[in-house]
């Protein structure tokens, strides 16, 4: 029931389809039982049947055509079957002796009463039982999370052809329901799939979307997802609705509540049913279906999907359907309910002149089981979590070898829609957890922080007392040991006099020396900060250098945990080594000595990295030299001319295809470095990097480090470094395999990652609390591709953007702490439409686009504070934008748009007002003032009041896509003034 708890967001705007159907375990000395539910009163199939073993928690549910097939192990002559579907009569029969046996079980009808529902003695209505049954959602649903298995199938067909069939058997981490902002969780135990033959079809790959058994989860469960604002339970939106109440009088009296859109409909999109048990007031089962109108309403909706179809492909998407049932159960012996089944069956259309296509059907349908219920209280997954996973469930299955093992563990069922199963079965590949930006760790502003926190983060006198201008660091890498061994000569500046100073080194790296004007000093360490002691003061104004000798084994990332960094040691495809080094947020010290503090960058800096045999190291800034070393070894020297963070200070060891380039008036030299077997294939990645350069620089100014030159290259990792860009791997597919969503995703990576040269590099924060503003600008800047590719593309993005809000922490972090968000959905998605928001408040674009090429030239080279922005904001507007800022970046809920509505004869009264955190908050707002028709009013924290002419309450309604706000519609009753 996507609509009812979470659809219309997810459908088209964050490009989320499949379909499903199940399997069954299977083990040995199981016997196999097959058959079909039917109505005994007209012989109808009866879907969605639940089949399970009395006193187990094992069963299978019917498909379309009342058909399944139910595997069990281990059969004892005692053995029942429990036959039950909402509507009907449950049975309970003897398990046959012999397996396979192909079974018709008939249901009988419940009896439906249509007269006056009459409870206590009173009538109540539909509305009525709606409330309690929500109210009752803490006490009917689990309050700890369990662990359960589930059985998944996705179908798709094209004009009335299969195109993919997959299924799998899966382990589900529920969090409880008291619960609804922690996410579920999903990991694959097995799982197979069948893919036809595409080119009869002339259907390109884009028609395969995103993890259904994903989006089932997550969003199906309406119960869950009570309080969302477009779900039907939510009372918010029974005023949207007529609903009718009848009972059902089966094993127990359940309540019937029947709805279809109202006289105010324009938020009404779907009709169907709710089944409530009558004692226990729970939700049972729901059925949903789109009404023509909200079809309507879907394509109306520019979302990327459709325009990237519709420009890449040659192709129109038009969605013409959705059907969608869930249902709950009860596991036995227990008071608690669960979800227990969802089903989705989507329709698109399908038109293509070049590819010949006029009005083909594409359909879809998904299938997701509980067959088994677990322990409670279990911990989530911590990796391989499929429901972080946005890849297409087809391309998570594929071959598997040993077919005998696989048939003892999993026994397919009925497809959801069309018959035929997949062929054999195939081996699972594990996701790449390293696409995953946000793990599961609570960040510090939970659990505390600790000394060594504040060592890091902190800026005491003995930082502040000295000003870093040149590192000059040599590392030499034993790839085979995977250790480093180095020296670093830090020249500073001495800005108060001092006798005693802190450079940082991570504790697991050994210090050999520290020498300074040739005699060696003492020093003590105290977690990963290094106290260094001078035998005399050194005078505010003296310049010195301090030579730092260390080695050791720095630390392997956790690409689960977002700014983990560290060394990377993998092999490319070919067999050869492949290292990068990652440190953004763990921070420079983690491989080598320095002064790890955001606030001081060096004035320059030399890097020379030896590496092993024919292999070649890429730096940042210029290579300026080359050298061969005896014992088969060789130096490679670069060299920064412009100031660097120490994060962004990198190495990059592989064996590196070259192609060189110049670009614009002044020659910029651009190099590009990718493995010798993508020379060819993703040449397009590289050929995109002139117009994205040119279209960055219309935005931000002229590229920031001309003389350092602008490399991209391919590496294990993406990341921001310095004039040595990287996008991470290249996909291993062929191109012409990958879907338009993967080359989308790829290119606006690349896009992001070299939007950090301005936005990171050339404009640095000094503390990480302030790390939004690297973040927000490059996934601000990503729009601007999306634009470039696709005809209002960037408002597309932008609504894509929402559902990747967390939400649970400010974006401002903790300072002087080397505060870390571990969810950092937030820096990146919110911050971005933090920005799209400041934008469109402001009514103008053209000062916008100024102050962005302003924002770089005037702190160009430097750091700067959350506060040095927002100060230079209200200088350039004349205004004061704190509130905004102090609301957005420093409170977890966006503003609220509070509305009363009020249709008098021939004219809407609307009452509006911000609710917010921050006292005396103003912000302008397009709503609709005219139906269709947006314009502008300003909100305060007091009530205000217009009068629409020939307006109505559907027609009202605000810009929730360019505006990042919350909208709260209160009844009249209860407008306190």
């Amino acid at each position: 029931m996507p609509y009812l708890a979470h659809f219309f967001y997810r459908l088209l705007s964050g490009i989320s389809f499949a379909l499903f159907t199940l399997f069954a375990r299977a083990q040995s000395g199981s016997l196999t039982l097959a058959g079909k539910v039917v109505s005994q009163a007209t012989g109808e199939p009866i879907p969605s049947a639940n089949i399970t073993v009395v006193g187990r928690t094992a069963g299978a549910v019917t498909n379309d055509n009342g058909a399944f097939r139910l595997t069990i192990p281990s059969v004892s002559a005692s053995d029942s079957l429990r036959i039950s579907s909402v509507g009907f009569r449950s049975v309970t029969r003897k398990i046959p002796e012999v397996g396979r046996q192909k079974l018709t079980i008939r249901l009988k009808p419940a009896a439906v009463t249509l007269d006056e529902v009459r409870v206590r003695a009173r009538r109540k209505t539909a509305v009525d039982i709606l409330r309690e049954a929500v109210a009752a959602i803490p006490r009917n649903y689990d309050t700890t999370s369990r662990q359960l298995t589930a059985l998944y199938r996705e179908d798709q067909q094209f004009d009335a052809q299969p195109v993919v069939s997959s299924e799998a058997v899966l382990s589900v981490y529920k969090a409880a329901y008291n619960q609804a902002e922690i996410k579920d969780g999903l990991k694959l135990i097995k799982g197979r799939k069948k893919e036809y033959d595409r080119a009869i079809h002339k259907l390109p790959l884009i028609i395969n979307l995103s993890n259904g058994a994903r989006n089932l989860l997550l969003y199906s469960d309406f119960v869950k997802l009570a309080s969302h604002k477009r779900n039907i339970i939510n009372e918010r939106n029974f005023k949207y609705y007529d609903f009718t109440l009848s009972t059902l009088k089966g094993d127990r009296l359940m309540y019937l509540i029947t709805f279809k859109p109202g006289k105010r409909k324009r938020k009404a999109f779907g009709t169907g049913k709710l089944y409530i048990d009558a004692q226990t007031m729970v939700f049972v089962r729901a059925e949903f279906q789109m009404t023509q109108a909200g079809v309507d309403a879907e394509n109306k909706r520019q979302w990327l999907l459709k325009k990237l179809a519709s420009a890449v492909h040659r192709m129109n998407l038009k969605f013409t359907g959705l059907k969608e049932v869930v249902t709950y159960s009860q596991p036995e012996g227990s008071g608690q309910w669960n979800l227990s089944h969802a089903e989705r069956q989507y329709s698109f259309q399908i038109d293509s002149r070049s590819r010949n296509l006029i009005e083909k059907a594409w359909e879809v349908a998904t299938r997701f089981t509980i067959t088994e219920v677990g322990p409670k209280g279990v911990l989530p997954f911590t990796e391989a979590n499929l429901a972080e996973n946005q890849s297409p469930f087809s391309s998570l299955v594929n071959n598997e070898s040993n077919l005998n093992s696989w048939e003892s563990n999993l026994t397919p069922q009925q497809p959801a829609t069309h018959s035929g199963l997949p062929e054999p079965p195939r081996a699972v590949s594990k996701p790449d957890s390293s696409k995953n930006r946000v793990g599961n760790p609570v960040g510090n502003r939970q659990n505390g922080f600790t000394r060594a926190d504040t060592l890091r983060g902190k800026l005491t006198p003995l930082r502040s007392n000295y000003d870093v201008t040149f590192y000059d660091l040599a590392v030499k890498v034993d790839i085979a040991d995977q250790a480093i061994s180095g020296t670093n000569k830090m020249r500073f500046r001495v800005l108060a006099a001092l006798d005693k100073l802190q450079v940082d080194l991570y504790a697991n790296m050994a210090i050999h020396r520290i020498q300074h004007a040739g005699k060696p000093l003492t020093y003590t360490r105290e977690h990963d900060a290094v106290f260094v002691q001078f035998p005399e003061t050194l005078q505010a104004g003296s310049e010195h250098e301090l030579e730092i000798e260390y080695a050791g084994k720095p630390q392997v990332p956790d690409l689960a945990v977002p700014m983990m960094g560290g060394f990377l040691w993998e092999k490319d495809r070919d067999g050869n080594p492949w290292v990068q080094v990652v440190c953004q947020g763990s921070g420079a010290s983690l491989w080598w000595p320095n002064k790890d503090h955001l606030s001081d960058e060096p004035d320059s800096m030399r890097i020379r990295v030896t590496v092993p045999g024919k292999l070649m190291n890429i730096s940042n800034g210029r290579l300026v030299g080359k050298t061969a070393l005896p014992g088969n070894w060789t130096q490679y020297d670069w060299y920064v001319s412009y100031p660097i963070n120490n994060y962004n200070v990198t190495l990059n060891i592989g064996k590196y295809a070259h192609r060189r380039e110049t670009y614009g008036p002044d020659s910029l030299t651009l190099n590009y470095y990718y493995m010798p077997y993508n020379a060819e294939q993703f040449r397009w990645v590289f050929d995109g990097v002139k117009p994205m350069l040119a279209t960055l620089e219309k935005h931000y100014g002229n590229y920031p480090f001309p003389r350092d030159g602008f490399t991209l290259m391919e590496s294990l990792y993406p990341m921001e470094h310095q004039s040595a860009v990287s996008f991470g791997k290249l996909p291993a597919r062929r191109p012409d395999s990958l879907t338009a969503a993967d080359s989308l995703a790829l290119m606006k990576l690349v896009w992001h990652e070299v939007s950090h040269e301005w936005w990171g590099n050339n404009v640095s924060c000094r503390d990480m609390a302030d790390l939004w503003i690297h973040e927000a600008f490059a996934t601000y800047s990503e729009g601007f591709y999306l634009d470039s590719v696709v005809e209002d593309g960037e408002l597309g993005y932008v609504a894509s953007l929402l559902p990747q809000v967390i939400g649970r922490e400010p974006i401002i972090g903790v300072r002087d702490v080397n505060h870390i968000h571990y969810e950092i959905g937030d820096l990146y998605a919110k911050g971005a439409l933090v920005l799209y928001t400041l934008r469109h408040t402001l009514r103008n674009d053209s000062l916008w686009a100024a102050m962005l090429k302003d924002i770089q030239e005037r702190f160009r080279l430097q750091t700067v504070s959350t506060k040095d922005l927002i100060d230079y904001l209200n200088e350039r507007t004349c205004a004061d934008y704190t509130p905004f800022f102090d609301q957005y970046l420093n409170h977890t809920a966006p503003p609220t748009l509070q509305v009363k509505l009020v249709e008098k004869p021939q004219a809407l009264v609307v009452n509006y007002r911000w609710q917010t955190d921050v006292p005396n908050f103003r912000m302008p707002i397009l709503v609709t003032q005219k139906p269709d028709q947006f314009e502008f009013i300003t909100p305060t924290n007091d009530w205000q009041t217009m009068t629409l002419p020939n307006m109505t309450a559907d027609d009202f309604e605000a810009d929730e896509i360019r505006f990042y706000v919350n909208i709260e519609e209160i009844e009249p009753e209860f407008l306190k003034q």
